[in-house]
């Protein structure tokens, strides 16, 4: 018998304008790959506008901070794990929602 690789994927709804999804394999408990995204609701529509990002695209934890005019900021978070890197990835994304949809709004209305 091979090993037991499991998919998880949710949205987590933070407020009626602020959502985070989260998906990520788990192998024998441990986290092979994630992705955590702030999607806002920047206005009256329904589109979900991505602000915010950790993942481990490219085979290394990263945050990348979306900008609209802008490329993206590529930030490489220090790991022992994936696992610890998901909780805090999660943990940061609650704590400051406000926080990251406010400066992708200011950098909305600058341009």
């Amino acid at each position: 018998m091979g090993p037991k690789l499991r998919h998880v994927e949710y949205r987590r709804l933070l407020d009626d304008r602020n959502v985070v999804r989260v998906n990520f394999d788990l192998e024998h408990g441990k986290v092979l790959r994630f992705a955590v995204q702030l999607e806002c609701r920047l206005t009256e529509s329904k589109t979900w506008t991505p602000v915010i990002r950790y993942d481990t695209a490219h085979g290394f934890a990263h945050c990348d901070r979306l900008h609209p005019y802008e490329e993206v900021t590529k930030t490489v978070l220090p790991t022992q794990s994936f696992n610890g890197t998901l909780t805090f990835a999660i943990d940061d994304i609650e704590e400051h929602c406000e926080e990251y949809r406010r400066r992708y709004l200011s950098w909305l209305t600058k341009n």
